[in-house]
């Protein structure tokens, strides 16, 4: 039960939480108010018809972001870089917010011209942002999107098409080697050593210091965390660097092992496993199913970014992951429940 899963990881959170007097109460709330959202995706009565109003509301984001851009406003110099931030104190919340509008608008509009509109803006913006980590998204996710709201959705994750797909992903990110970012503006990259400090900003100097914490915490730490902003106090005192001493995880799956513990990293896996693994049933039930598409494609961005960002603590996009979320394992419950009931009327049939 994906409910009992996560009021089970909300209630470690609170011992994790009240067991660290030094914690941050900023991200226990937002675990909590995951929680929430999930609740109200859940018992929401939300029709999936009238989401078109997200494609259009998304439409206007990204042109407004787009106008913003062209009149040269809330740019900064990263790394010698002139970079676009759109008002957010970070490129990547700026990438984030240009991931999700096209979802949303690829998910619910079918005018092709908008839909391509949609791709050429957050494509634009992603590249003004120099968040180099979210380019393969901006293919992706309108590839895996036309794909589950066609006829042949409940075949998306058929070993055939899984292989294409991951092909398809490959030979994307194979291409890349060949791009040079720094004369498109973009921060350079260099392929021959990909977890540089210099290629990762500095993440590899964080990502060690957090594993240098870990390997040196109590095995109770180890198993149940070191508290909400043990990343935090981690690159303080083992990053080695003045510039990175509180700098946060930069990448979801090292802050959950480090500060909710390895316990509570398998928990929170077990729960997206328990509620995505009920995508595919939608799929194969209800054709161009748009809430578990949306659903899906967040969790797909949440996956991704995390492996540079602590995604696991931005609410931008974790709000609307559990929230949409909570409305696939609504809708599933409900064609189960159905499907009970005509079972039940039609014992013949089974």
């Amino acid at each position: 039960n994906s409910d009992t899963i996560f009021l089970f990881f909300t209630a470690l959170l609170a011992l994790n939480y009240l067991s660290n007097t030094e914690n941050n109460a900023a991200d226990y709330v937002k675990f909590i108010s995951y929680f929430g959202f999930y609740i109200i995706g859940r018992t929401l009565i939300f029709q999936s018809q009238h989401s078109t109003v997200l494609g259009y509301f998304s439409l206007a984001g990204l042109s407004a972001l787009v106008s913003l851009a062209l009149s040269g406003s809330s740019y900064v110099t990263w790394g010698s870089i002139e970079t676009f931030t759109g008002g957010y104190f970070f490129k990547t919340d700026l990438a984030l917010s240009a991931l999700i509008f096209l979802t949303f608008s690829f998910a619910t509009l079918k005018n092709k011209a908008l839909l391509f509109i949609s791709l050429i803006f957050a494509a634009y913006l992603v590249f003004k942002s120099n968040a180099r980590i979210a380019l393969p998204l901006i293919f992706a996710l309108p590839v895996f999107i036309i794909l589950s709201r066609g006829k042949s959705a409940q075949n998306i994750l058929t070993p055939r098409k899984a292989l294409g797909i991951f092909s398809a992903a490959a030979l994307g990110m194979a291409l890349f080697t060949f791009v040079d970012f720094r004369s498109m503006g973009m921060l350079g990259f260099d392929f021959s050593d990909p977890f540089s400090a210099a290629n990762t900003q500095g993440r590899s100097v964080i990502w060690s210091a957090l594993l240098e914490a870990y390997g040196k915490a109590s095995l109770f730490e180890q198993a149940f965390g070191m508290g909400l902003t043990a990343d935090a106090k981690a690159t303080a005192i083992f990053s080695g660097s003045p510039f990175l001493e509180g700098t946060r995880a930069h990448n979801s799956y090292l802050y959950l092992l480090v500060c909710t513990g390895l316990i509570g990293s398998l928990i929170f896996y077990y729960l997206i496993y328990s509620i995505y693994s009920k995508c595919y049933y939608n799929f194969k039930k209800e054709t161009s199913d748009r809430i578990t598409t949306i659903s899906s494609s967040l969790l797909i961005i949440f996956l991704w970014m995390s492996m540079t960002t602590e995604i696991i603590i931005r609410p931008q996009l974790m709000i609307l992951l559990f929230f949409f979320s909570g409305l696939h394992v609504q809708q599933y419950l409900k064609i189960r429940k159905k499907e009970f009931k005509e079972r039940d009327e039609n014992p013949a049939c089974t």
